[in-house]
């Protein structure tokens, strides 16, 4: 059998003097395929109409709600029967057009996103202190302080808004004013999760809150917001009225500014206004009587210089003389009887208390010799100060900041006591109404409430805590710092992901300590911690370190440099859910090697000659729930030579399906096979605690690839490499790319023969690949499925570029396989319009292997950093980069892909059989199931177990263990919401379980 290509994006397949076309078609745009080009072949008119449109096939027109069979028949009146690339598939056209439109009938369904990150904005108190209100995103999300259960959800109205503040009503608490990235704020009753209106504010919102007043004697709710409109920032205040007409506004614009504000708060109804900017507190009091028009309001504004820049700050209305700094009292004049405490934070982790600062204010103004307000100053906090909050009776001040400590500042003694030891920097304190709470935001994504008597937490709840995109929502200057930017390669890697084989819908991610962007300067990002979470809740299960790291203490260097923390790249599972593998790095700090280098260059090259590659496998721990380290392999792909020793990086790391054990490739061109085995002490087994062998990692079997060139060079030739492996375990496909070529090796398994070697079949960086059946796919800059069988190339896609650079066309691309439903996902980049902005997400496909047309696609706003297969049943599941959730399934089962359809027995009309597949259906999966096993590999115990599981398909069986996994997910904090528990329940009653 030969090949030879003909035109661009177009070839031919030679077997026995005759020829078939290799269909090429394109996934995004009309772009050609890369193909090396010859004489073009003698088409007729008709034939070339066809191709030529075959060729500009999009997803756009993959889309249109056409009916393939008309467009096939189109196909086959122009081109004739014979020329139709699909007659190179087994059965006949009508019946797998009859199969396509089956799928397409099924259809698809996208979930509701859960998790996403928590907005930078204070959480919120019930004024019962019964709930907490915290901002996601993309809803508002309230739960039981009591049991740390999701009561309630209220969803922007628009997905491609973003909440940016929300507030309480002050004349109504069981009401929500939310505003909206787009310039909305809508009203809700949260108790009853009913939207009651929305206003068109026609600015960007960044802060908003509400405070009461009497008008026409009714009490009535006055909305503060800080919006920015062409580079100016504002403070406005709004009447927003719902009636029997549309919602009605009156704004008012009070303080206009060029720089941004950063945070403010309305006291005493609104009498008094104060706001920061950089340096600079800005207090503004109503200076004539509250008017029904907003319009006659007048405010006057006074300012005050901070010794440093406020990151934060708190206010609050105090009664009688307080003492002032340096001795003697300030006294409110009688004009104006407000008095005013003011604390801030600063950037360099300063705390300044400022007594009564509005009447110095005024005094200053009428008394010239008066000296400016000077503060009080705490100092404990060796980094910015997140938060800082007056305590309910104004005797303590509460902060916290990076130093994953809560410190409470007794003013009258000047003691402080701290509470040490939280998960991450702290960026929000809110003390509930009553005084007896605490409620903390952390940088981890997480949210805790702590008692004021004991302060021990009394409600908890963790998100997906993998790094989001989100712009720093404070603009402060550059502080001198001595650690560099994270240049690191590792970082363009995509976040390892898992989902669990053991557990019912949970994820396994590995996750950065925290990933703030409070100061626009973002913390560590190297995955250190492995995170266990519910798909369906968006809540931590458990968290654990992974890589030699400080939990709390921040790790910070005797020059004051930040040590970085290794980084998790890779991560796999075992088949069974026992084992987990991980893969990390670790690149010395570019200070540390400067006296070794003679230049930038030459300082790279010595950073990535020291760096550190570990392999790790772990076991699960049954009753403490962990993963317990077994081995650990250091440099398991290094490359000697005689002048250095490279220790070479892990590019891939695969699970085998069939049994525990794990395959990897590296930059010594070098696939190994990893097992577990028995370890033996002076040959006597070594057993357990618990009187079970104790189990140790080693490399079974490495097989070379042959066609790599010398050992000592292969580290800086390969570019990238990808491993899959078929669904019985007895098929490694290993592809690579180096710099000047690639190819694909298939190997068996059971000797380590390389069997068959096919250059040049893909071009570009392989981001994944896949096996399905007979089918072999890769994605790179194109799709191409290659039929393993018939040696030829089943269909080749082109995806658009949109014209972005190489690095980050693979950073938003993604793949991946679905052996339950025989099919494949493909991620790719979209320019996506939110609003009158433009940005980058992603449109996602699921392909059949034997068709070169989706069978589902969906449009993302958001671009993907993970999709994965769904291992307990069929679909996938992505994360993107809002950190936000979604699974992606059939909407009832697919059909078979066997080509022989028969008559199949009408059911019984009954509520078990409404979602079920039929009985012909069920064994024709079973023979193509049991085919493709017998193909591949010789393993009739596994064809005996598909018949034996498939005698009783017909009746419905609901298990013990399967309602246990639904309301026991290991972490009653992850339990999701009531809604989705009864779907869960009636999930098993209505369709056949999987077993």
């Amino acid at each position: 059998m030969s090949k030879r290509k003909n035109g661009e994006g177009r070839g031919e397949e030679v077997v026995g003097g005759t020829s078939k076309k290799i269909k090429t078609t394109h996934l995004g745009a009309a772009e050609p395929t890369k193909r090396s080009t010859n004489q073009e072949p003698a088409y007729s008119t008709e034939e070339k109409t066809v191709h030529t449109n075959r060729r500009l096939r999009t997803f756009g027109r993959f889309a249109r709600k056409e009916s393939w069979k008309a467009r096939r028949q189109q196909k086959i009146e122009a081109a004739g029967k014979k020329d139709c690339p699909q007659e190179t598939l087994p059965g006949s056209p009508q019946k797998k057009n009859k199969q396509l439109s089956k799928r397409r009938e099924t259809g698809w369904q996208i979930s509701d996103a859960v998790g996403g990150y928590l907005v930078d904005f204070d959480p919120v108190f019930s004024v019962d202190d019964k709930y907490l209100l915290l901002a996601y995103k993309s809803s508002i999300r309230i739960y039981s302080t009591n049991t740390s259960l999701l009561i309630r959800t209220l969803s922007a109205s628009t997905k491609q808004s973003g909440i940016t503040a929300f507030a309480l009503s002050a004349s109504n608490p069981s009401q929500l004013y939310v505003a909206l990235s787009q310039g909305l704020v809508e009203k809700w009753d949260w108790t009853e999760g009913q939207r009651l209106g929305k206003w068109i504010i026609n600015s960007q919102i960044y802060d908003i809150t509400v405070v009461s007043q009497i008008s026409h004697n009714v009490e009535e709710d006055l909305v503060y917001t800080v919006d920015g409109r062409a580079g100016s920032w504002m403070i406005t205040a709004h009447h927003l009225r719902l009636g029997k007409g549309p919602p009605q506004t009156e704004a008012h614009t009070l303080y206009k500014s060029t720089d941004p504000i950063a945070s403010f708060k309305a006291l005493e109804s609104g009498k008094v206004v104060i706001a920061c900017m950089g340096s600079r507190l800005i207090l503004g009091n109503i200076t004539s009587p509250p008017a029904s028009v907003l319009k006659k309001v007048k405010y006057t504004w006074r300012e005050v210089t901070a010794p440093e820049w406020i990151t934060t700050f708190d206010a609050r209305i105090s009664d009688g003389q307080k003492e002032a700094t340096g001795g003697g009292t300030v006294k409110a004049s009688p004009k104006s009887r407000t008095s005013v405490d003011v604390v801030t934070g600063g950037l360099r982790g300063s705390v300044y208390i400022y007594r009564d600062l509005l009447a110095s204010l005024i005094q200053k103004e009428r008394k010239k010799h008066m000296p400016t307000p000077v503060a009080q100053h705490l100092h404990w906090h060796r980094t910015g100060v997140g938060a800082v909050r007056w305590s309910a009776d104004g005797n303590y001040i509460i902060s916290g900041g990076g130093e994953t400590v809560l410190a409470l500042w007794q003013l009258e003694t000047g003691q402080k006591q701290l509470l040490p030891h939280l998960s991450a920097s702290i960026e929000s304190v809110v003390v509930s109404p009553s005084g007896v709470s605490y409620a903390i935001r952390l940088a981890d994504n997480s949210a805790m409430v702590v008692s004021t008597a004991e302060l021990q937490p009394t409600f908890s709840v963790s998100g997906i805590q993998v790094t989001a995109s989100r712009p720093p929502s404070t603009h402060v200057p550059d502080l001198p710092r001595l650690t560099e930017p994270i240049t690191s390669l590792s970082m363009l890697r995509r976040p390892a992901a898992v989902v669990s084989r053991s557990s019912v819908d949970q994820l396994l991610l590995a996750v950065p300590g925290e990933f703030s962007s409070r100061f626009g300067i973002s913390g560590t990002q190297h995955a250190a911690y492995l995170q266990t979470l519910g798909i369906r809740s968006g809540s931590q299960v458990s968290r654990q370190a992974l890589t030699r790291t400080k939990v709390t203490d921040k790790n910070i260097g005797p020059e004051a440099n930040t040590i970085e923390e290794p980084n998790v790249v890779l991560l796999q599972i075992s088949h069974d859910g026992q084992w987990l593998a991980t893969v990390e790095e670790w690149t010395p700090p570019r200070q540390d090697i400067l006296f070794l280098a003679t230049n930038e260059q030459d300082t790279i090259e010595k950073q990535i000659l020291r760096m550190e590659i570990y392999l790790k496998f772990w076991q699960r721990d049954d009753v403490s729930q962990q993963w317990e380290l077994v081995s650990r392999i250091e440099a398991p792909h290094h490359i000697s030579d005689q002048s250095s020793q490279y220790l070479g990086r892990i590019y891939d790391l695969l699970e085998d399906p069939s049994s525990p054990g794990f395959s990897t490739i590296g930059d010594d061109g070098i696939v190994k096979i990893w097992r577990p085995r028995i370890r033996y002490r002076d040959g006597i087994k070594v057993k357990r605690r618990e009187g079970q062998s104790m189990v140790t990692w080693s490399c079974r079997r490495d097989i070379p690839l042959t066609a790599l060139g010398k050992l000592e060079d292969r580290g800086n030739s390969i570019v990238t490499a990808r491993l899959a492996l078929s669904a019985d375990g007895s098929l490694l496909v290993a592809g690579y790319q180096s710099l000047s070529s690639s190819s694909l090796y298939l190997i068996d398994i059971e000797s380590g023969n390389i069997r068959i070697v096919r250059p040049d079949i893909f071009a570009g960086p392989l981001i994944g690949l896949g096996i399905i059946d007979r089918y072999l796919i890769a994605l790179t800059e194109n799709l191409v499925v290659w039929d393993i069988v018939d040696d030829r190339i089943q269909y080749e896609i082109t995806i658009r570029s949109y014209g972005l650079s190489s690095r980050r066309q693979v950073n938003a691309m993604h793949f991946a396989v679905d052996q339950r439903s025989k099919n494949f996902a493909v991620a790719i980049p979209e320019i996506a319009k939110v609003g009158s902005e433009t940005k980058l997400g992603s449109r996602l496909a699921v392909f059949d292997p034997t068709q070169p047309i989706p069978i589902s696609m969906t449009s993302l706003s958001q671009r993907l950093i993970a999709l994965l297969p769904l291992e307990q049943k069929r679909g996938y599941v992505t994360i993107d980069s809002a950190a936000e959730i979604r699974t992606l399934t059939p909407s009832s089962p697919l059909p078979s892909l066997s080509t022989e359809e028969k008559e199949q027995p009408a059911r019984q009309n009954s509520l078990g059989n409404m979602y079920d597949t039929s009985i012909g259906t069920l064994l024709d999966e079973t023979k193509n199931s049991a085919t493709n096993a017998l193909l591949l590999k010789d393993s009739p115990e596994s064809v005996e177990n598909l018949l034996v599981d498939s005698a009783d398909d017909d009746v419905l069986i609901v298990r013990q263990h399967q309602l246990a996994e639904i309301f026991d997910p290991g972490n009653p904090l992850a339990l999701p919401s009531i809604t989705t528990l009864f779907e869960q329940v009636v999930g098993l009653f209505s369709k056949k379980p999987s077993r």
